[in-house]
């Protein structure tokens, strides 16, 4: 009944078409990627996202924009060792866009760049996503993390606590 009555009110807030017009952390995120990838054509970026809706969204404004991308979550018919391969030796599909089932157990350090598209409230899964790039054959001198959030929203507060959280580890 919970999930019923959340989809009906869902109507009420907005359709997808607005959102797609005046979506502005996607749009930021489009110019990020695009500037990225001029200055480094040949790199591969990791985006986490939470929602398996957020990523099919992901997925598919990325593609209008031109930006090749595959998609990596749970339930989905290719495995995910074979969907990584298939994303690392690919040339032409840029992004991959994952779900947590990409945030274990899986070696990404081909990838120098992460985007944190939302993030989660435990600080352990924040660690876990950036320990898929920052592991034993990383090439790169350093990577970036790009954590994307609304100022002055719920995501702002998490991103705060989630950071000072993490700087415990530093003494």
């Amino acid at each position: 009944p919970l999930t019923s009555h959340l989809v009906a009110l869902s109507d009420e807030l907005g359709s997808y078409e607005l959102l797609k017009k005046v979506d502005s952390k996607y749009a930021r995120l489009e110019t990020m990627l695009t500037e990225f990838f001029k200055q480094h054509p040949d790199e591969k970026i990791i985006i986490f996202t939470y929602f398996r809706k957020t990523i099919s969204y992901l997925n598919e404004r990325l593609s209008e924009a031109g930006i090749s991308s595959q998609m990596i979550m749970g339930g989905m018919k290719e495995g995910k060792d074979d969907a990584i391969r298939r994303f690392q030796t690919e040339s032409s599909t840029r992004v991959l866009i994952a779900s947590e089932v990409a945030s274990e157990g899986v070696d990404l350090q081909f990838c120098r760049v992460l985007v944190n598209y939302d993030l989660p409230w435990n600080p352990m899964k924040v660690e876990q996503r950036i320990g898929r790039i920052d592991r034993i054959g990383q090439k790169a001198d350093k990577i970036t993390v790009w954590n994307m959030f609304y100022a002055n929203t719920v995501d702002a507060r998490i991103y705060e606590r989630l950071h000072q959280r993490l700087e415990i580890f530093e003494y």
